[in-house]
């Protein structure tokens, strides 16, 4: 643009040329015809500019002392210190004398756009005009009962965002505003009220003390504001789709198992013991089936509690349901489910069609006291992923196989591709099928703003492209979603005739299906019973039942027991069938595989290890199936089978690498990984020591981070992801929350980074105290606000991040790019407020509006967190590749290597989750289609590189291919001085003005890039950054400053002159 000379305004380059033409200065007549467009149906006359500025001046003269009269008035004074007034005065003069009014003291119409574009500019360049404007002069009408002001701030505040004035970095303007002591009502659309008599907004409006009641307590509103109550509820934790796991604290999790797995047990007093049989389905060993779950009762092993995936249900032998004890009921609320409930407050929800998938409930008072894989309980999403051994591990993988009840199953390791790009007929019958639950006119976007159904879209296609059979997996996924909404008393009745109709088909004889079902079985034999079979206190379930009057009759439920077929690992076997398992001969007896050892009764057995025999051994003896080891030493083991082999002696237990240890001796394990006794590990802020086999550890308080990247992709301080696609700026964390008064705010500014849609946090801006500092464009500017106390911060460039450490605890590292780190330090736990959730923990409240309303809706949560509440709304989480689909494979191509278990990430796969990076890096390769597609691809790469990074795994991925850093391009000849690049280096090394290398925050460590080299010592190692004029350390006496050497070429001559004391690296 700058380049047509035909622009009227030209361009904004800085220079100020535009009266110049060809090397000639043109007057303003002329610059003016030299942009008049031609219209061939019109024809213009061009004025004469030696003719028309002489006439204008001997014509106008006689007016020009009333407006010089008029603008030099005292109450202009602020205007005249920021603004010439002299071509103001010259245009007043013209307009006066060009409309010749009749009466220059009553027709003032031709003074207002002059007089308002000398007050508007004056505002503009910091002055403060007067209000001059009266009911008969120059009057503006405001609407409400709004005032009009020359000067003031178009940031409003409004009842919904109470803080956007004193966040506000514009200048002020002329218009129409509400009145000092009110903010404008954008919730009722009533104008302008006292902040007071605010209502509030969720589902509908509310007046001041309204309550709105939710699942886990209620919020009244008051003043525009929610305060919230909470009560302690029962815990839910689900196995899904045979692979997809929901703790009790909400972390979603996939895995894809071969063995019995502790789901949940109680921990401390060992009142149930919940176990699940997870094997791959069918001919596939991609897909993975829940086939059975064994429950315990106060850890007895000879009676347990078996729910099989056929729907038979055995204590000690086959039962007919309902079944009741003393302690427990089960029972068939459909066919579809098994429930059982127990007097202790355990509630388990068995489904049985398409798929097998459990649902446990715990009542709040097993609070912190649960342990498996659905976590322990205790509101925290951080430490779900706790092992018997007491450590954290990184990864879902590492932290299922420390939960296995049978010893002997083999570890499993994750799958790191995409089941959907292996058939794109398979990809397109899940894309086609699982879009119905996002399809925004469905009947199943009544439950959208309550329960959002991305995650389920994300499961709905894995899970059709993995599974065998597909409908049944993605129906499985479907009547999750289904039963979620129930949960929250929202019935999607008729959403089988959109998809998975069939299943209301194959009803039993004279049994109807039903989307709400929620009594107890209705069976001939509940009606003998003298006591109700069950508690209706359960999430109402669909399938088949009997007609109200009619009972079911045992006939349809049971055989006897000799015709009983028996199961091993999904495998049908008839009765009296026998198969060998393990090298023994199997038959199938009353429903029940009596085995018998085909090996020799001795067998030689490396020392010290014996030879276990199942022939000869008691009954509640399983051999090998339950041998104690060093990683399961109290992990209840279940079996109803034994495996012959060798074993470690009484007293001795299997270290995990075939050894027999004492259990004094014994290893510990973490991400796959073994450490001997005494071994030390961190995570996070803490230290564990391994001590008898499990690991000990310090309980400080960590920082907490939140990370912001790409297009929208966000984890906040507690471990919540989430993504949206918002072209505003956004609170990403600040500590004035409620009615308290803080003093940091931390704000994102969105861009459009490709034409999809997508957004990319592009600037930051930083309040500290009376301090605004804005990272743009790759620097950093400070400004004085003029308010607020006085907060001292270093600004420093570290690698690639630019680093504000400000000593209140507070750090954001910035890229320059699209990638924003805030760590926070321990003391601002739960004080803090924002997109980045509240830092208390619990990742469950982390979506909390700005006005206190923790919801589910992720529009809602973000919109509320806008800096001006008349921004556009943000758009919900999308998939750009839908938009691009060409340049989908080539995205998926770049960011393979990911998830490649042969490339430069392969040691990190046991320690950090690669899948959503992963995601992420195809959702952002796809999004920047208009230039920048490899600094995205390259940015979310980044964002998994400095996740290994911290889980103190370095990975070396950049070459000269793959997103280059050319330090090399730094170094000049054969100079001994060189720059590196290092991909991991602790943040915090020597220079001249950090000589101790000390920071005021923990940071983590850092990829380092241009400009950062270092130079070995004898004397140490000393690190030195050319761009932040960082220089040289006292060294063998001699003092250098930034004063001594202050450019480039004097320092490699310093450099070089003191080269016989360097040793160079």
């Amino acid at each position: 643009l700058c380049n047509n000379s035909r622009l009227y305004c030209r361009c904004f380059d800085k220079i100020y040329n535009e009266f110049i033409d060809s090397g000639r200065k043109v007057g303003y007549i002329e610059f003016g015809n030299m942009h008049r467009v031609p219209n061939p149906t019109h024809t213009c006359k061009d004025p004469f500019e030696n003719a028309d500025e002489q006439n204008v001046v001997n014509k106008c003269e006689k007016f020009r002392s009333y407006c010089a009269d008029l603008l030099k008035d005292e109450k202009w004074s602020s205007c005249s210190w920021v603004l010439n007034r002299e071509p103001y005065i010259k245009a007043c003069t013209k307009d006066i004398c060009l409309r010749q009014p009749k009466d220059k003291d009553t027709d003032t119409s031709v003074l207002c756009a002059t007089l308002s574009e000398y007050s508007r500019l004056c505002s503009h360049a910091g002055g403060t005009p007067p209000n001059w404007r009266t009911a008969k002069f120059c009057a503006v009408t405001c609407p409400y009962n709004m005032v009009h002001s020359e000067s003031g701030s178009p940031c409003m505040d409004t009842c919904s965002h109470k803080n956007t004035n004193t966040l506000c970095e514009e200048h002020n303007i002329d218009g129409c505003f509400c009145p000092p002591g009110t903010v404008f009502d954008d919730i009722s659309n009533m104008g302008c009220i006292p902040a007071e008599k605010c209502k509030c907004k969720h589902d509908r409006i509310y007046s001041t003390g309204e309550i709105l009641r939710k699942d886990d307590g209620e919020c009244i509103c008051k003043k525009g504001e929610w305060i919230c109550t909470s009560i302690p509820v029962p815990g839910l934790c689900a196995v899904e789709e045979g692979s997809h796991f929901t703790t009790f604290d909400g972390k979603e999790f996939t895995f894809h198992g071969d063995c019995n797995y502790v789901l949940s047990k109680d921990c401390k007093e060992s009142k149930f013991n919940i176990l699940g049989e997870i094997v791959p389905c069918f001919n596939q060993q991609t897909d993975t089936c829940l086939k059975s779950v064994v429950v315990l009762f106060n850890n007895d092993m000879k009676n347990p509690l078996i729910i099989k995936a056929d729907g038979t249900v055995q204590h000690n032998a086959d039962v007919l349901l309902p079944y009741m004890t003393a302690d427990f009921t089960v029972f068939k609320p459909s066919s579809f489910h098994i429930m059982l409930q127990t007097t202790f407050g355990l509630q388990v929800q068995v489904q049985l069609v398409p798929l097998m998938q459990v649902y446990i409930t715990v009542h709040q008072s097993f609070q912190g006291k649960t342990c498996g894989m659905c976590g322990n309980f205790n509101k925290m999403l951080l430490d779900d992923l706790k092992t018997p051994q007491g450590v954290v591990e990184g990864t879902a993988v590492s932290f299922a196989n420390a939960w296995k009840a049978l010893t002997n199953c083999p570890d499993r390791t994750e799958r790191m591709d995409d089941p959907c790009s292996y058939s794109s007929n398979s990809e397109q019958y899940a894309n086609h099928w699982c879009s119905k639950m996002q399809d925004k006119k469905s009947l199943f976007a009544k439950c959208h703003t309550t329960v959002n159904p991305d995650s389920y879209y994300k499961r709905c296609r894995y899970s059709s492209c993995n599974c065998e059979k597909s409908e049944d997996c993605l129906c499985a996924v479907f009547s999750s979603y289904a039963r979620a909404c129930a949960a929250k008393g929202i019935i999607l009745e008729g959403w089988r005739k959109i998809v998975c109709e069939k299943y209301t088909k194959n009803c039993p004889t004279s049994q109807n299906y039903s989307y709400e079902l929620q009594t107890c079985q209705r069976s001939c034999l509940s009606l003998a019973s003298e006591r109700q079979s069950c508690s209706l206190d359960f999430v109402p379930v669909d399938g088949c039942a009997c007609p109200d009057g009619l009972y079911q009759d045992e006939n349809g439920l049971c055989v006897p027991m000799e015709k009983c077929s028996c199961f091993q690992n999904g495998q049908q076997i008839n009765p009296g069938k026998s198969v060998t398992i393990r090298d023994e001969h199997c038959v199938c007896r009353n429903g029940k595989l009596n085995c018998r050892s085909w090996k020799p009764q001795t067998l030689g057995c490396s020392s010290p290890k014996v030879f276990f025999n199942c022939s000869t051994s008691a009954p509640d003896e399983h051999g090998l199936e339950c041998a104690k080891t060093c990683l399961q030493q109290k992990v209840d083991c279940f079996s109803v089978d034994c495996q012959s082999g060798c074993q470690c002696p009484s007293g001795l237990l299997d270290d995990g690498r075939g050894n027999c240890v004492k259990p004094d001796n014994c290893p510990c394990t973490h991400d796959g990984q073994f450490y001997a006794q005494g071994s030390q590990i961190t995570t996070d802020c803490n230290k564990c020591t391994c001590q008898q086999g499990k690991w000990k550890c310090t309980h400080y308080k960590c920082p907490g981070i939140c990370t912001i990247y790409g297009s929208g992709h966000y984890r906040t301080f507690d471990q919540h992801t989430f993504g949206f696609s918002g072209g505003c700026s956004y609170i990403a964390a600040q500590n004035t929350c409620g009615n308290k008064t803080g003093h940091f705010h931390v704000i994102t500014e969105n861009m459009p980074c490709g034409t999809t849609g997508t957004t990319c946090s592009k600037a930051v801006k930083i309040l500290l105290g009376r301090t605004m500092l804005l990272l743009s464009g790759g620097t950093v500017t400070a400004a004085d606000t003029g308010s607020g106390p006085e907060i001292k911060y270093i600004e420093r460039s570290i690698g690639m991040y630019l680093v504000i450490d400000a000593n209140i605890g507070l750090t954001v590292l910035w890229d320059r790019k699209t990638t924003v780190r805030i760590i926070l330090q321990p003391q601002h736990m739960g004080d803090v407020c924002g997109l980045c959730g509240n830092f208390n923990g619990n990742a469950k409240d982390d979506f909390t509006t700005q006005g206190n309303l923790p919801t589910t809706n992720i529009r809602e949560f973000v919109d509320s967190w806008k800096v001006l509440s008349n921004c556009p709304d943000a758009k919900p989480d999308f998939n750009p590749c839908s938009e691009t689909s060409n340049r989908e494979t080539w995205a998926k191509i770049q960011c393979s290597i990911i998830k490649d278990i042969k490339g430069p990430f392969k040691d990190c796969h046991n320690k950090v989750d690669q899948n959503p990076y992963y995601e992420n890096c195809v959702k952002d390769s796809c999004a920047c289609n208009t230039g920048g597609d490899c600094e995205c691809f390259c940015t979310a790469v980044t964002a998994y590189a400095q996740a290994c990074n911290e889980a103190d795994v370095c990975v070396n991925w950049r070459t000269p291919e793959i997103c280059p850093v050319y330090c090399d391009y730094y170094n000049y000849g054969t100079e001994d001085c060189t720059w590196h690049y290092s991909p991991c280096h602790t943040p915090c090394y020597k220079t001249c003005l950090n000589p101790n290398a000390t920071c005021d925050n923990s940071l983590p460590n850092l990829e380092v890039k241009p400009f950062v080299f270092f130079i070995q010592l004898r004397y140490g190692r000393y690190w030195f950054a050319y761009r932040d004029s960082w220089m040289l350390l006292s060294i063998l006496g001699i003092s250098c400053t930034s004063s001594v050497i202050t450019s480039m070429s004097l320092f490699w001559t310093f450099c070089t002159r003191l080269s016989s004391g360097f040793e160079y690296e």
